[in-house]
């Protein structure tokens, strides 16, 4: 087996470049906010456009209302969360999230949300992703976007059972279908699996349970539990199997990265400086919105 060690496929011709293999970190970040949180960094940009990776477990208020721009705040409850997720914005949301569900708020030219549990005490089990804009979307009007569970569709063949949450595979095409293209599967396998690679896409492997072998263009892949790998690829017709021997759970992403120059600050993604002073700017002077704390 080759070990995940960050190798450059495309140098040796072939069309398959993986990341190195990443563990998520837990933390507590209250006493009531734990998380398993990936360094995308870490990837070698082949995470692209994720800027954020958090694997929670929450059971009470942990953040005040708070901006967002430039990017999409994208919240998932699994379906073995106990309790419901209270997702409220500055647009007038406030939706419920119950277990199996999500919402997908497109933050782009900014808004104002906060999250937290609907019943106090009762944990939520969920993931938190930020998804980059190119910069001709980051100016959109911002939008949110609600996957009730039951309107998740399922793919289920002998290998696997697989939701399909956002983007298509196999004819299949999930219920938020964001400005950029992006595909999120929750993935539950008892075998080997085959998937084709969107085109132009990168795409990163989550495992939540189990051990997974991940194989393309001559290299094989072993993840744990809370390990991740990225990949991009330069085939149109390319393939990754995923093997399990012993069952596993675990998430597939992917999305087009715009290859722009990326800044950050606290709840902004942008370009550059100038786009975070300005989006900050908007957020001073209300232009996204106010949202009053519960």
């Amino acid at each position: 087996m080759t070990q995940a060690s960050g190798c450059q496929s495309r140098i040796c011709g072939m069309s398959i470049t993986f990341s190195p293999l990443t563990s998520a970190s837990h933390s507590a970040f209250s006493s009531h906010f734990t998380a398993h949180r990936l360094n995308v960094n870490a990837m070698h940009g082949l995470a692209a456009p994720i800027m954020g990776f958090d694997h929670f477990r929450t059971s009470g208020p942990t953040f005040p209302p708070h901006p967002h721009a430039g990017f999409s705040a994208v919240s998932y409850l699994f379906e073995d969360s106990a309790g419901e997720l209270r997702n409220r914005d500055s647009l007038g949301h406030d939706i419920v999230i119950e277990p199996g569900a999500m919402v997908w708020s497109q933050a782009a030219f900014g808004m104002v949300h906060d999250e937290q549990p609907a019943v106090p005490g009762v944990e939520v089990h969920g993931l938190q992703l930020f998804v980059n804009l190119s910069q001709a979307n980051k100016a959109l009007a911002p939008d949110v976007f609600h996957a009730p569970a039951d309107q998740v569709p399922c793919i289920i063949t002998d290998a696997a059972r697989i939701k399909v949450l956002a983007g298509a595979l196999d004819g299949v095409t999930g219920p938020i279908q964001p400005a950029e293209s992006f595909n999120f599967f929750d993935m539950r396998l008892s075998s080997r699996f085959s998937l084709d690679l969107p085109e132009r896409h990168n795409v990163m492997f989550y495992v939540l349970s189990g051990t997974v072998d991940v194989e393309g263009a001559g290299e094989r892949h072993r993840l744990d539990a809370h390990q991740a790998i990225a990949l991009s690829h330069d085939a149109v017709n390319e393939s990754v199997s995923i093997t399990t021997h012993q069952g596993a759970h675990l998430l597939f992403l992917s999305g087009v990265d715009a290859n722009e120059p990326v800044a950050t600050h606290g709840p902004f993604i942008m370009n550059d400086q100038a786009g975070l002073q300005a989006a900050y700017s908007r957020y001073v002077a209300g232009e996204m919105g106010r949202l009053s704390p519960l």
